[in-house]
């Protein structure tokens, strides 16, 4: 007798009582199990009750009743892999049938053989290999939002830090942060920055160029730059997130002078 048995995409091992496919795994009882296997070597044929139970039970006695609850568990269970197919039928009075075209059977496989067959339509094995995909794209989405928010929720910090930021504003900073004086044309900027975050020097040169006493903070995080700025004369200032690409176009356009 066959220990392991391949129906389309689900695989049976009697051994372990063991039925599973890409997505799920169910076990069965001892019982259950060799019901299962003797329906499977006799698939498409009726099998009575008194076989079952003979088999299955052995030398215990036991009513339809048990066997009845034990055929409605493995229906139960093979009803994951295969929802819309009734495979155990009842032949009334009598006993139960197993209706598959085909199965496959398998003596003591090693780990490294891989069984195929063809037995009923594969929808729910498609249905699953679906389902894994639609968690990650949604996964990566949720992930993606995640880290615009977080990149967000750090902007406004730090817009709302340099509205209260003091002059001696270095005893206040992280050890993980460093701040940098810039003078040009009268004019003094104070960078705010990781100090292993290394400024692109065409952003130096940017900042430099605009005429106000501010205060920049700057950061990566992914492929984003997290850019504050705050205007010491006019009091105010404001946070953007911009993107690699784009990042030196956009400083440019900042009109800071004016805010």
């Amino acid at each position: 007798m066959s220990t392991n048995y391949q129906i389309n995409h689900v695989n049976f091992d009697s051994k372990k009582g063991l039925l599973s496919d890409s997505c799920h795994q169910h076990l069965l009882s001892y019982t259950e199990s060799r019901l299962l296997t003797l329906l499977l070597e006799r698939q498409n044929d009726i099998v009575s009750k008194e076989e079952l139970k003979n088999f299955a039970w052995e030398h215990t006695v036991v009513t339809d009743s048990s066997l009845t609850k034990s055929i409605a568990k493995i229906r139960q269970s093979l009803s994951t892999y295969f929802p819309n197919d009734e495979i155990i039928a009842t032949v009334p009075r009598v006993g139960y049938r197993l209706d598959l075209e085909q199965t496959s059977f398998a003596e003591d496989k090693l780990e490294h053989e891989v069984e195929t067959s063809t037995v009923l339509p594969g929808e729910n094995n498609v249905g699953c290999q679906a389902q894994k995909l639609t968690f990650k794209k949604s996964f990566f989405i949720i992930k993606r939002g995640l880290l615009v928010l977080s990149i967000a929720l750090l902007a406004y910090s730090a817009f709302n830090l340099f509205r209260k930021l003091p002059n001696d504003y270095r005893k206040f900073l992280n050890n993980d942060y460093i701040a940098i004086d810039i003078t040009n044309n009268g004019f003094t900027h104070r960078i705010i920055k990781p100090k292993s975050f290394i400024i692109p020097e065409k952003i130096k040169a940017i900042l430099a160029e605009k005429k106000c006493n501010c205060i920049f903070m700057i950061d990566k995080v992914g492929d984003h730059y997290n850019f504050s700025y705050f205007n010491n004369d006019t009091k105010l200032g404001g946070s953007l997130i911009l993107d690699e690409k784009h990042l030196t176009q956009k400083l440019k356009k900042i009109e800071i002078e004016e805010i």
